[in-house]
């Protein structure tokens, strides 16, 4: 798409919106991001937006600035059912996630990896293997750097390898994947999405602009993603852990083969896989697939697999602590992830749940829980509710916190024991992200260390034969345990911070185009006269060189709240009718073509 001069929105500031908002303001669009969080969440990235001549509406979302637009790019967090956005619709203003508006940047071959586990491990394991084979490769999506962080500095020819969540899937028209890959699907994110159904079209979405020409890689050992290959408009290559196959990757044997046509080729061996677990395998096998049909160097791929040391967060060996290993699998935000996780564990595990709720039921986990678990450790929002699914299964220690839980499981563990963190929910209860969540994990196993170390805590002396296994008589709930005082991690968990009742945080406006708004009724009541300092008045247009840029600071605005009068512009009023006014997207479940045959 060509954006020049075009007034392009951008909702959402995080990795995704910022790195996106920079890539659109330097292809000639004029630029505006907003984001309900105030400027205090931003301080490090307002001066290259603001450098970049970046409009900028922070604190509030007014509907106008949504109406005002050419075309409007939304960040992943950001829900389709946003009412601003549904106003944009009404007017028929397109709507695209950030990654499309990435592609409208990027020559090269785009491969796109989603499914509800399993994305990270296998978007990074297939980079390295495409690196070792000397393409060059760009990893990133819902991994790491957003994929509008290549734009303007990858060159033609690149690999671009995405993980795509369903967020990022949800609102796609016309992205385009060679390579597609559907890992596998259980349910998830039903905080989000409606039902099971829509967050699956959701994921079917990336199949829904390939061709002939293009590859569909899929689990012929999940039902729901093997069913696929009768309705992809693509070539069709399954892999699968457990069953042989007439052309794909699969194991026999203890070894793995790549079949096509006339071709079979022993790639490696599973001996070769230093991951832990089959969920892991599955990974590798998916991996293994798209780097052959997109052409990968058969040895590199040995060569990388053998190197790969997995990812942070995902079933990461941490340390032993006097004989308790202690595994971080922070990016097991799913129910159907951590019982993966507990699959891959015998016995003698110290499972830590918990976080905020997603949705899902959380009593799938009950069968391993009575086989392989001593204690469930519950943290975070969903501590409740779990609690109430897992009634009888095990122990239930409410360890409120995750600094309690780590020390109340190694109290309670036994040498060959291990401590899982695993946590069946998202956690923005009380960290950033899984990967804050996951850092602190380690910081505090590693403070940990140093007081078993130093004498100041150790295990309960428990008999034998509660040592072997989880207990007789399975149900018994442990009264909540006091949190412990621990030596603050260098990342602590993010706490929400209680202003005084009649504190209101003030929203940061930065307009690109000269167009003031007079202040509506409610904005001159918000704050108390006994405060006046809370609302100062908006300042006056700051004259520059090259163009007028006002400054405007004001009390939060509810959203859509629309101001009482405003200026006409020298371009007149309402959209420029440059703007692309083709229909936007609504969410997958709805108004977007589906594939045939999957409803």
């Amino acid at each position: 798409m060509d954006v020049r001069g075009k007034r392009v929105l951008v909702v959402g500031l995080a990795r995704s919106g910022f790195s996106v908002a920079l890539a659109l303001a330097r292809h000639g669009a004029v630029v505006t991001v907003t984001d309900l969080k105030p400027p205090s969440e931003f301080r490090d990235l307002l001066p290259p937006l603001l450098k970049g001549k970046i409009g900028l509406e922070l604190g509030s979302q007014r509907q106008e600035t949504f109406l005002h637009q050419d075309v409007i790019v939304i960040s992943p967090g950001v829900p389709w059912d946003l009412p601003q956005l549904q106003a944009a619709r009404q007017q028929q203003i397109p709507i695209y996630p950030e990654v499309e508006a990435a592609t409208w940047f990027l020559e090269g071959t785009l491969v796109g990896i989603t499914g509800s586990n399993g994305k990270t491990t296998t978007t990074a394991l297939l980079g390295d293997m495409l690196r070792a084979s000397r393409f060059p490769t760009f990893v990133g999506g819902n991994i790491g750097n957003a994929l509008s962080s290549a734009v303007d500095h990858a060159t033609p020819g690149t690999m671009f390898v995405t993980e795509l969540s369903s967020f990022q899937l949800e609102g796609i028209q016309e992205l385009h994947p060679h390579v597609a890959v559907m890992l596998n699907l259980s349910p998830n994110h039903l905080d989000r999405h409606p039902n099971l159904e829509a967050y699956a079209q959701a994921k079917r979405q990336i199949f829904r602009n390939q061709r002939g020409r293009d590859f569909a890689i899929l689990n012929a050992d999940d039902p729901w993603v093997a069913a696929l290959q009768a309705v992809v408009s693509s070539r069709p290559v399954l892999f699968s852990r457990q069953r042989e196959l007439a052309k794909g990757v699969f194991v026999s044997g203890g070894k793995i083969y790549y079949r096509v046509r006339h071709l079979e080729r022993v790639l490696f061996e599973t001996r070769d896989v230093t991951l832990r677990g089959d969920f892991n395998l599955e990974d590798v096998l998916a991996a293994t697939a798209a780097a052959c049909v997109l052409g990968a160097d058969f040895a590199a791929i040995r060569k990388a697999l053998r190197e790969f040391q997995g990812v942070e967060h995902r079933l990461e060996f941490v340390r032993e602590v006097q004989g308790v290993d202690f595994y971080n699998n922070s990016k097991a935000t799913s129910v159907d992830a951590t019982v993966k996780s507990l699959e891959a564990f015998e016995r003698g595990v110290h499972l830590i749940l918990g976080g905020k709720d997603k949705g899902a039921p959380y009593t799938p986990l009950i069968p391993l829980i009575k086989e392989r678990v001593r204690d469930v450790l519950l943290v975070g929002a969903a501590a409740p509710v779990i609690a109430k699914q897992l009634a009888g299964s095990g122990k239930l220690v409410h360890a409120r916190d995750l600094a309690t839980a780590v020390r109340e499981a190694f109290i309670r563990s036994r040498p060959g024991d291990t401590v899982l963190l695993a946590p069946a929910c998202s956690s923005f209860d009380q960290f950033k992200d899984y990967e804050q969540r996951g850092r602190v994990f380690k910081q505090l196993v590693k403070q940990l260390a140093r007081d078993v170390s130093a004498g100041a805590i150790a295990r309960q002396k428990l008999s034998d034969a509660a040592a072997q296994g989880p207990p007789s008589t399975p149900g018994v709930v442990v009264h909540p345990v006091e949190p412990v005082e621990t030596e603050k991690p260098s990342e602590s968990p993010a706490m929400a911070v209680e202003l005084p009742p009649h504190r209101i945080e003030l929203s940061y406006v930065y307009e690109v185009e000269t167009v003031e708004m007079l202040p509506t009724e409610m904005e001159s009541q918000i704050a108390p006269e006994e405060d006046p300092a809370i609302s100062p008045p908006a300042s006056e247009t700051e004259a520059i060189a090259d163009e007028p840029l006002p400054f405007e600071a004001r009390g939060g605005i509810a959203a859509g709240a629309s101001p009482a009068t405003k200026k006409d512009t020298a371009k007149g009023k309402g959209r420029s009718k440059t703007g692309d006014h083709r229909d936007a997207p609504r969410s997958s479940a709805e108004t977007q073509g589906r594939l045939p045959g999957l409803d």
